[in-house]
Protein backbone atom coordinates (compact mmCIF):
# COMPACT_ATOMS: atom_id res chain seq x y z
CA UNK A 1 0.00 0.00 0.00
CA UNK A 2 2.77 2.38 0.82
CA UNK A 3 4.41 1.57 -2.66
CA UNK A 4 1.57 2.27 -4.30
CA UNK A 5 1.33 6.19 -2.25
CA UNK A 6 4.60 6.45 -3.64
CA UNK A 7 4.25 5.65 -7.13
CA UNK A 8 1.07 7.93 -7.42
CA UNK A 9 3.51 11.33 -6.12
CA UNK A 10 5.89 10.43 -7.81
CA UNK A 11 4.01 10.71 -11.30
CA UNK A 12 3.18 14.06 -10.12
CA UNK A 13 6.90 15.18 -9.38
CA UNK A 14 8.79 13.71 -11.83
CA UNK A 15 5.82 14.04 -14.69
CA UNK A 16 5.17 11.13 -17.30
CA UNK A 17 7.22 10.07 -19.88
CA UNK A 18 7.04 11.13 -23.62
CA UNK A 19 6.62 7.93 -26.41
CA UNK A 20 6.00 9.44 -29.55
CA UNK A 21 5.16 12.70 -31.47
CA UNK A 22 2.80 13.02 -34.21
CA UNK A 23 2.47 15.97 -36.81
CA UNK A 24 -0.82 16.35 -38.50
CA UNK A 25 -1.46 19.24 -41.48
CA UNK A 26 -4.61 20.65 -42.33
CA UNK A 27 -5.21 23.42 -44.21
CA UNK A 28 -5.22 26.62 -41.80
CA UNK A 29 -4.16 24.32 -38.90
CA UNK A 30 -1.27 21.98 -37.48
CA UNK A 31 -1.84 20.02 -34.84
CA UNK A 32 1.16 18.15 -32.46
CA UNK A 33 -0.09 15.06 -30.91
CA UNK A 34 1.99 14.14 -27.68
CA UNK A 35 2.04 10.11 -26.94
CA UNK A 36 2.45 9.65 -23.20
CA UNK A 37 3.11 6.72 -21.17
CA UNK A 38 0.99 7.86 -18.48
CA UNK A 39 -2.01 10.45 -17.47
CA UNK A 40 -1.31 14.23 -18.18
CA UNK A 41 -1.83 16.45 -15.22
CA UNK A 42 0.74 19.29 -16.33
CA UNK A 43 0.38 22.81 -17.27
CA UNK A 44 1.02 25.02 -20.53
CA UNK A 45 2.78 28.01 -20.32
CA UNK A 46 3.90 30.44 -22.93
CA UNK A 47 7.53 30.77 -22.24
CA UNK A 48 8.52 33.19 -25.46
CA UNK A 49 7.07 34.65 -28.42
CA UNK A 50 6.92 31.60 -30.46
CA UNK A 51 8.03 29.01 -27.56
CA UNK A 52 5.66 26.76 -25.02
CA UNK A 53 6.53 24.96 -22.26
CA UNK A 54 4.77 21.85 -21.07
CA UNK A 55 5.21 20.79 -17.44
CA UNK A 56 5.37 16.95 -16.07
CA UNK A 57 6.44 15.23 -19.24
CA UNK A 58 9.45 13.41 -19.36
CA UNK A 59 11.64 13.05 -22.48
CA UNK A 60 15.02 12.57 -23.27
CA UNK A 61 14.61 12.45 -27.30
CA UNK A 62 14.44 16.02 -29.53
CA UNK A 63 11.61 16.15 -32.39
CA UNK A 64 11.77 18.43 -35.22
CA UNK A 65 9.29 18.56 -38.35
CA UNK A 66 10.42 20.88 -41.64
CA UNK A 67 7.38 21.95 -43.59
CA UNK A 68 7.05 23.42 -47.05
CA UNK A 69 4.68 25.97 -48.81
CA UNK A 70 2.67 26.42 -45.33
CA UNK A 71 2.13 28.86 -42.80
CA UNK A 72 4.98 26.96 -40.51
CA UNK A 73 8.23 26.65 -41.31
CA UNK A 74 9.82 24.42 -38.81
CA UNK A 75 8.56 22.98 -35.30
CA UNK A 76 11.05 21.64 -32.70
CA UNK A 77 10.14 19.62 -29.79
CA UNK A 78 12.97 19.47 -27.06
CA UNK A 79 13.33 18.29 -23.84
CA UNK A 80 13.19 20.78 -21.08
CA UNK A 81 14.06 20.83 -16.82
CA UNK A 82 10.68 19.58 -15.57
CA UNK A 83 8.82 19.07 -18.88
CA UNK A 84 9.59 20.15 -22.91
CA UNK A 85 9.82 23.03 -24.69
CA UNK A 86 7.81 23.37 -28.47
CA UNK A 87 9.56 26.03 -30.59
CA UNK A 88 7.56 26.98 -33.29
CA UNK A 89 8.94 28.80 -36.32
CA UNK A 90 6.13 30.34 -38.63
CA UNK A 91 5.79 32.99 -41.86
CA UNK A 92 2.15 34.11 -40.67
CA UNK A 93 0.46 34.73 -37.48
CA UNK A 94 -0.40 32.11 -35.61
CA UNK A 95 -2.51 30.71 -32.76
CA UNK A 96 -2.49 27.91 -30.07
CA UNK A 97 -4.98 25.58 -28.09
CA UNK A 98 -4.50 22.50 -25.83
CA UNK A 99 -6.96 19.31 -25.86
CA UNK A 100 -6.28 16.35 -23.82
CA UNK A 101 -7.90 12.42 -25.16
CA UNK A 102 -10.43 10.66 -23.13
CA UNK A 103 -8.48 8.73 -21.31
CA UNK A 104 -5.72 11.49 -20.67
CA UNK A 105 -2.52 9.57 -21.99
CA UNK A 106 -2.10 12.30 -24.94
CA UNK A 107 -2.41 16.20 -25.46
CA UNK A 108 -2.88 17.85 -28.77
CA UNK A 109 -1.09 20.91 -29.55
CA UNK A 110 -2.67 23.08 -32.04
CA UNK A 111 -1.14 25.76 -34.09
CA UNK A 112 -4.08 27.55 -36.24
CA UNK A 113 -3.01 30.57 -38.75
CA UNK A 114 -5.03 33.25 -38.22
CA UNK A 115 -3.51 35.95 -40.90
CA UNK A 116 -6.41 37.45 -43.71
CA UNK A 117 -6.58 36.86 -46.81
CA UNK A 118 -5.26 39.82 -48.56
CA UNK A 119 -8.17 41.34 -50.93
CA UNK A 120 -6.70 42.69 -54.12
CA UNK A 121 -8.23 45.39 -56.41
CA UNK A 122 -9.56 44.23 -59.83
CA UNK A 123 -7.65 44.60 -62.19
CA UNK A 124 -8.76 46.70 -65.32
CA UNK A 125 -9.40 43.93 -68.30
CA UNK A 126 -8.15 44.55 -71.92
CA UNK A 127 -10.10 42.69 -74.35
CA UNK A 128 -7.91 41.46 -77.67
CA UNK A 129 -9.88 41.40 -81.00
CA UNK A 130 -8.70 37.39 -81.24
CA UNK A 131 -7.58 35.33 -78.21
CA UNK A 132 -7.50 32.45 -80.09
CA UNK A 133 -9.00 30.24 -76.91
CA UNK A 134 -10.15 26.95 -77.83
CA UNK A 135 -13.71 26.60 -76.77
CA UNK A 136 -14.06 23.14 -78.10
CA UNK A 137 -11.57 22.04 -75.63
CA UNK A 138 -12.63 23.93 -72.93
CA UNK A 139 -16.39 22.02 -72.94
CA UNK A 140 -15.31 18.80 -73.53
CA UNK A 141 -12.65 19.43 -70.30
CA UNK A 142 -16.03 20.49 -68.67
CA UNK A 143 -18.09 17.44 -69.59
CA UNK A 144 -15.62 15.44 -68.32
CA UNK A 145 -16.00 16.79 -65.03
CA UNK A 146 -19.96 16.42 -64.95
CA UNK A 147 -20.13 13.41 -66.10
CA UNK A 148 -17.18 11.93 -63.43
CA UNK A 149 -19.21 13.68 -60.73
CA UNK A 150 -22.23 11.83 -61.76
CA UNK A 151 -20.96 8.65 -61.52
CA UNK A 152 -19.35 9.22 -58.10
CA UNK A 153 -23.22 9.99 -56.86
CA UNK A 154 -24.80 7.00 -58.24
CA UNK A 155 -22.41 5.06 -56.70
CA UNK A 156 -22.74 6.35 -53.51
CA UNK A 157 -26.53 6.25 -54.02
CA UNK A 158 -25.64 2.57 -54.64
CA UNK A 159 -24.21 2.11 -51.58
CA UNK A 160 -26.89 3.94 -49.43
CA UNK A 161 -29.92 1.76 -51.15
CA UNK A 162 -28.29 -1.47 -52.33
CA UNK A 163 -30.38 -1.65 -55.31
CA UNK A 164 -29.56 -1.94 -58.81
CA UNK A 165 -29.04 0.87 -60.88
CA UNK A 166 -29.75 1.28 -64.63
CA UNK A 167 -26.21 1.54 -67.11
CA UNK A 168 -23.32 -0.88 -66.38
CA UNK A 169 -22.17 0.70 -63.09
CA UNK A 170 -20.51 -2.20 -61.27
CA UNK A 171 -18.81 -2.62 -58.10
CA UNK A 172 -15.60 -4.39 -58.29
CA UNK A 173 -14.41 -4.54 -55.05
CA UNK A 174 -14.18 -2.27 -51.44
CA UNK A 175 -12.88 -2.33 -48.25
CA UNK A 176 -14.14 -0.08 -45.35
CA UNK A 177 -11.61 2.36 -43.84
CA UNK A 178 -13.87 3.52 -41.09
CA UNK A 179 -17.42 3.39 -40.07
CA UNK A 180 -18.15 6.31 -42.27
CA UNK A 181 -15.45 6.13 -45.23
CA UNK A 182 -15.00 3.17 -47.98
CA UNK A 183 -12.31 2.91 -50.54
CA UNK A 184 -13.88 0.79 -53.80
CA UNK A 185 -12.94 -0.37 -56.90
CA UNK A 186 -15.80 0.86 -59.55
CA UNK A 187 -16.15 -0.18 -63.00
CA UNK A 188 -18.38 2.14 -65.73
CA UNK A 189 -18.70 2.25 -69.36
CA UNK A 190 -15.04 0.11 -69.35
CA UNK A 191 -13.26 2.23 -67.48
CA UNK A 192 -12.36 1.34 -63.48
CA UNK A 193 -12.25 4.21 -60.88
CA UNK A 194 -10.16 4.21 -57.66
CA UNK A 195 -12.38 6.22 -55.03
CA UNK A 196 -12.91 7.06 -51.66
CA UNK A 197 -16.98 7.33 -50.49
CA UNK A 198 -18.96 8.29 -47.63
CA UNK A 199 -18.20 11.80 -45.71
CA UNK A 200 -15.04 12.31 -47.97
CA UNK A 201 -16.09 11.64 -51.63
CA UNK A 202 -12.43 11.40 -53.25
CA UNK A 203 -11.54 10.24 -56.56
CA UNK A 204 -7.96 8.60 -56.28
CA UNK A 205 -7.34 7.52 -59.92
CA UNK A 206 -8.78 6.53 -63.60
CA UNK A 207 -7.40 3.14 -65.24
CA UNK A 208 -8.50 2.30 -68.78
CA UNK A 209 -9.45 -1.25 -69.06
CA UNK A 210 -6.20 -3.23 -69.77
CA UNK A 211 -4.27 -0.82 -66.98
CA UNK A 212 -5.08 -3.34 -64.00
CA UNK A 213 -6.29 -7.12 -63.60
CA UNK A 214 -7.53 -7.62 -60.67
CA UNK A 215 -9.57 -10.38 -59.95
CA UNK A 216 -9.84 -10.94 -56.26
CA UNK A 217 -10.24 -9.61 -53.04
CA UNK A 218 -7.08 -10.48 -52.22
CA UNK A 219 -5.04 -9.07 -55.16
CA UNK A 220 -7.29 -5.98 -54.09
CA UNK A 221 -6.07 -6.02 -50.84
CA UNK A 222 -2.51 -6.08 -52.23
CA UNK A 223 -3.18 -3.24 -54.60
CA UNK A 224 -3.75 -0.85 -51.90
CA UNK A 225 -0.53 -1.67 -49.68
CA UNK A 226 1.34 0.15 -52.76
CA UNK A 227 3.74 2.87 -51.50
CA UNK A 228 1.86 5.91 -53.19
CA UNK A 229 -1.83 4.86 -52.11
CA UNK A 230 -0.93 3.18 -48.49
CA UNK A 231 0.86 6.69 -47.73
CA UNK A 232 -2.66 8.23 -48.88
CA UNK A 233 -4.73 5.73 -47.01
CA UNK A 234 -2.37 5.70 -43.74
CA UNK A 235 -2.27 9.45 -43.20
CA UNK A 236 -5.87 9.48 -43.81
CA UNK A 237 -6.99 6.85 -40.66
CA UNK A 238 -4.59 8.01 -38.88
CA UNK A 239 -5.98 11.57 -38.44
CA UNK A 240 -9.49 10.06 -37.92
CA UNK A 241 -8.62 8.12 -35.62
CA UNK A 242 -6.81 10.53 -33.51
CA UNK A 243 -9.42 13.28 -33.89
CA UNK A 244 -12.17 11.51 -32.87
CA UNK A 245 -10.22 10.52 -29.34
CA UNK A 246 -9.76 14.50 -29.15
CA UNK A 247 -11.82 17.12 -26.68
CA UNK A 248 -11.18 20.64 -26.21
CA UNK A 249 -9.39 22.00 -23.07
CA UNK A 250 -10.93 24.52 -21.29
CA UNK A 251 -7.17 26.22 -21.07
CA UNK A 252 -6.60 28.52 -23.95
CA UNK A 253 -3.43 30.01 -24.86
Amino acid sequence: MKKLIIIFFASFLFGVNLINVNFFEQNKKLDILLSLEGIFRGKVVKDSKNKFFISNINSNKEYKKSFSNYFVKNIAVTPSKDGILISIDANKKYKTSVSLTPDGYGVRFRITNITKKIVQKPQQITYAQDSGIDYMSYFIAVAILIILAIILWIFKKKLKTKLPVKGNLDIVFQRALDPKNKIALIEFNKRKYLVIIGNSNILLDIFDENMINIKTQNEFEEYLQKDDINKKLDSFQKYIKNAEKLKDFDERI
